[in-house]
């Protein structure tokens, strides 16, 4: 049982980015999935910020698949979204997954103002097949002592949503690093200890990173564990050698913070996505993601933390680290407690951490 928590999360990450990809293929039913957030779940950050049908039928979606498999663990599978969805007539309606495709069109038939054919169509992609775990390679026996009642999940079912509904990307200066668009957008599952706080099962996944033709996209997904008893993950063992160390960073980010890594001798890359900027410090195509604002949440970070902790790294608490010292990672124990007010450090490599904190507190 215990090796299928892994396979379960992985096969539920790319049932995940089916929906995504199949809400993003049809322009009408993007444009019928958008809705402006309400100002008490707006991120601050961004002026506008857009939830949509897919981010919540994503969530409920994994809430339902793994709450059947692992039903100790239901009551602590959550995520950035709520479960309601208005539509276009006001009606507030509560997203559920029901038992068969049916059920479930049923439901977002009346998010959908009627439109049957939609419901039908996003309905067959979450009741689908999928095994995608056995195209990642092999995966690891879970230890048999796994206490499943201990395990909570965050979910960020689509993480850079205003990426997702713009479209194609744009590339940096440097190699296979995007600014903006669809290859920023990222799928995000962490499992967590409740008693510890500390992340043990990461998935994430950037469902359009390989463009096979027109609005036909494959998935890349990158898994990792670590637990006192293992470590494992299926990521790149070899980081491409650099001249200089390369940060990558939001637009917004503080310029006096950027001119102290500067003078670190960091290159700088700007993007957009939490996940993606912390995805790309676990394939090493950067060394360092640094925010010093208190804008991302534990959804943006349980899964990338856990797959960076199978690496040797880790993602660190920015403003407590400089308080304390020394590098003090962001926690999971408080459940109530969703932002990372005091920002963030995510490093692969771990002799970075210590001269970039002393540089930084000068």
């Amino acid at each position: 049982m215990s090796k299928n928590l892994l396979k379960s999360l992985i096969n539920v990450t790319e049932r995940a980015a089916n929906i995504a990809r199949a809400c993003r293929a049809n322009a009408d039913l993007l444009a019928l999935l958008i809705q402006e957030k309400s100002s008490d779940e707006a991120n601050p950050r961004f002026v506008h910020d857009f939830k949509t049908l897919a981010d919540v039928l994503i969530q409920e979606t994994v809430r339902h698949y793994i709450g059947n498999e692992f039903p100790e663990m239901k009551d602590h599978i959550k995520g950035e979204e709520s479960s309601s969805f208005t539509n276009k007539i006001g009606e507030t309606v509560t997203v559920e997954i029901g038992e068969t495709p049916t059920e479930t069109a049923d439901c977002l038939e009346k998010v959908l103002d009627g439109n049957r054919s939609a419901a039908d169509v996003l309905a067959e992609e979450v009741h689908r097949f999928v095994n995608y775990a056995d195209q990642v390679g092999d995966l690891p026996d879970l230890p048999d002592d796994l206490d499943y009642n201990d395990i909570g999940i965050w979910i960020d079912p689509i993480d850079a949503t205003s990426e997702y509904i713009s479209g194609d990307s744009i590339f940096t200066n440097f190699p296979g690093i995007t600014s903006t668009g669809l290859d920023c957008v990222t799928v995000l599952i962490g499992g967590y200890s409740i008693s510890s706080g500390q992340p043990m099962i990461g998935v994430v996944s950037q469902p359009f990173h390989n463009k096979i033709d027109e609005n036909v996209y494959k998935s890349l997904l990158f898994w990792g564990v670590s637990l006192e008893s293992m470590e494992a993950h299926n990521c790149p063992e070899d980081i491409t050698l650099r001249p200089n160390n390369l940060g990558i960073f939001s637009t917004s980010e503080n310029s006096e913070l950027l001119q102290k890594c500067m003078a670190l001798g960091y290159e700088f890359a700007f993007s957009a996505g939490a996940g993606h900027k912390a995805l790309k410090v676990i394939t090493g195509e950067v060394d360092l993601y640094l925010l010093s604002k208190g804008s991302t949440f534990k959804w943006d970070t349980c899964a990338p933390q856990a797959i960076l902790k199978s690496l040797g790294g880790n993602i660190f608490d920015y403003r407590k680290s400089l308080e304390a010292k020394a590098p003090i990672p962001v926690s999971y124990l408080d459940e109530e407690e969703k932002c990372n007010a005091g920002g963030l450090i995510a490093v692969r490599n771990m002799e970075l951490i210590e001269p970039l904190l002393e540089h930084l507190r000068q």
